[in-house]
């Protein structure tokens, strides 16, 4: 096969620059001697060029939620705003990595990588996202992107005060996302700090706070919708196990014992509970250790994370900013450990793992010990003490915020 490319193939390369040294080294390794690199640039000049023949149309609006992950985010709360209140005079269109995701009346959606996703991106006249575009994705004049982010804690270090374990290409992605935003959000005087600090971002901040923290004080009908999607009994509790990704892909940290730690909460506060275990996006095809027999639900299928943070009694999480969306429930949050050094080394934190208010163990053995001795009391002093200092902007109202704002942007374009 080698044989036949290297005399018969030829291989045309269009990538981003930052990644052809790469690229070229592999091909070289594996005998390859008839490969070309593309201008990238001029194909990309091409291609935009006749999207740009379609003029902008006012009253689009393209989202996206995790790279198409599907309904969600701070994005799907802007989107209920909108489309509630003009649903007849927008149109909202959501950009998906697979079309057979459900989506509500009043937004349809379009394909990632496909020739409609572009010409959606081209002629639509703002963007919402929570993730960075790529750098082959171009804002043209008349367009609006409001970067709402995913992240709202103060735990792990991230763009550039994590530049050493970001890739050149993902660092390449972030600047030109910076540089393509008009609006960024922010729920905390926290964030706005680190935007500007190690975001690349120089340009304006809404501080209304998160629309996805909205949830947290408005829906209470959510713990039922969740929990008649997965069948369970209103009688129990549901303790949410959801741990963050390992850049090694290493799976030893992910042993809970789920059964006993069921069993610690029904001791400590007379209920019975299920676990309902989050994979992080980025290693939902990694298998767990639980041990044989652990029972337990997959809630990797369900669309809306904050529905779920806002259906659990108790969170079990490691180093995961939900651990902060949780913290507005003032509810339990345990934190299991295993790897706690390895983990520093690696990412470190903000903020010292031990002037967090959560409850921490290395353990399993710990962590039953910390549920059958929680001091709900202390607790909630001590989250409440947290919470202030970090200058929350989230009150409830965020969505209908933003919403306006988009409504302003179109009412008066540039």
């Amino acid at each position: 096969m080698a044989d036949c490319l290297e005399e018969d193939s030829l291989i045309l390369v269009a990538t981003q620059p930052v990644t052809h040294p790469a690229i070229r080294r592999t091909l070289e390794e594996k005998g390859y001697i008839n490969f070309e690199f593309v201008d990238e640039k001029k194909l990309l000049d091409d291609f935009y060029s006749l999207l740009y023949k379609r003029p902008i149309q006012n009253n689009k609006v393209l989202f996206m939620h995790m790279k198409g992950m599907g309904y969600g985010g701070n994005p799907k709360y802007i989107a209920e705003k909108l489309r509630n209140k003009v649903v007849e005079k927008l149109d909202l269109v959501w950009a998906v990595s697979e079309k057979n995701l459900n989506f509500p009346k009043g937004i349809r959606t379009v394909q990632m990588g496909t020739l409609e996703y572009y010409l959606e991106l081209a002629t639509a006249h703002i963007w919402i996202d929570n993730t960075r575009k790529t750098a082959d994705i171009r804002k043209r004049a008349g367009q609006y992107y409001i970067q709402t982010w995913h992240g709202a804690a103060p735990i792990k270090k991230v763009e550039k005060d994590a530049v050493d374990s970001l890739t050149d290409t993902y660092v390449e992605n972030a600047k030109h996302d910076s540089e393509m935003a008009d609006l960024f959000l922010s729920g905390s005087r926290f964030y706005t700090d680190l935007y500007r600090k190690s975001f690349w971002y120089s340009g304006e901040i809404m501080q209304a706070g998160l629309p996805r923290q909205d949830i947290f004080w408005s829906d209470k009908n959510v713990k039922n919708k969740v929990y008649r999607y997965y069948g369970i009994d209103e009688k129990y509790g549901l303790v949410l196990y959801a741990p963050t990704f390992r850049r090694d892909f290493s799976v030893d940290c992910y042993d809970l014992d789920i059964l006993n730690v069921a069993e610690a909460l029904k001791r400590r506060f007379n209920k019975t509970f299920v676990c309902g275990v989050s994979k992080h996006p980025d290693i939902r095809n990694v298998q767990y250790k639980f041990h044989k027999g652990q029972e337990y639900i997959a809630v990797d299928d369900y669309d809306d994370f904050e529905e779920l943070l806002m259906a659990a009694d108790v969170l079990i999480t490691d180093y995961s900013g939900c651990m902060y969306d949780f913290s507005f429930t003032k509810r339990p949050i345990f934190l299991y450990q295993k790897d706690i050094e390895e983990y520093k080394s690696d990412r470190d934190f903000y903020i010292p793992m031990e002037k967090l208010p959560y409850i921490k163990a290395s353990t399993n053995e710990q962590l039953l010990d910390s549920i059958l001795a929680f001091d709900n009391e202390r607790y909630q002093k001590e989250l409440n003490e947290f919470m202030d200092k970090m200058g929350n902007f989230d009150n409830g109202t965020a969505s209908d915020k933003v919403a306006e704002r988009v409504l302003e942007i179109i009412q008066n374009p540039i």
